[in-house]
């Protein structure tokens, strides 16, 4: 008398056939963050099925021969520049940047943006040759600018902090 093996008993002969003792190179490359997808896609392939298969071996070997080696990990990554236009026009385009303890500005082509610590939001502003006076009640600074402007274009002001964007 033959028995059928029922649909549960054949799923769990085969999950136990799927199921290979635990492949050290695959769990380790899957623990790195960031990069464990990439490597559990990669080890889908073919050519890294393979290499990962015969690395696997060879660790298996060295444990049940007891030997100890040292292992690394070297990794290399490049890039390549994704940027269309010519370097040359890039470089017209480069702004010119300057820090101090009370104000910093940034200035590219005819436009400056200027931020300043003032101490309240009704701060005269006064544009001088090269340079941006500002005054206050018992308060006065004059900062001098890399180039004679002649309009303001925005006016914003929060937390004693004025922001400029002046234009030539």
């Amino acid at each position: 008398m033959v028995k059928k093996k029922s649909k549960e008993e054949e799923k769990i002969k085969e999950t136990r056939e799927d199921e290979e003792e635990p492949k050290i190179v695959e769990s380790f490359l899957k623990s790195i963050p960031l990069f464990g997808d990439f490597f559990k896609e990669l080890g889908k392939t073919e050519v890294f099925k393979k290499r990962f298969e015969e690395v696997n071996k060879q660790i298996q070997e060295n444990l049940q021969k007891g030997e100890r080696k040292e292992w690394g990990f070297q990794a290399h990554i490049s890039t390549r520049p994704i940027i269309k236009e010519p370097v040359r026009k890039l470089k017209e385009e480069e702004s010119e940047v300057f820090y101090d303890k009370d104000y910093q500005y940034m200035k590219k082509r005819n436009m400056l943006a200027l931020i300043v610590k003032v101490p309240g939001e009704n701060v005269q502003i006064t544009l001088e040759d090269k340079k941006l006076i500002l005054k206050d009640k018992d308060w006065e600074k004059i900062i001098n600018l890399p180039d004679q402007y002649r309009t303001i274009r925005e006016k914003q002001y929060k937390k004693n902090t004025l922001a400029l964007k002046l234009t030539k």
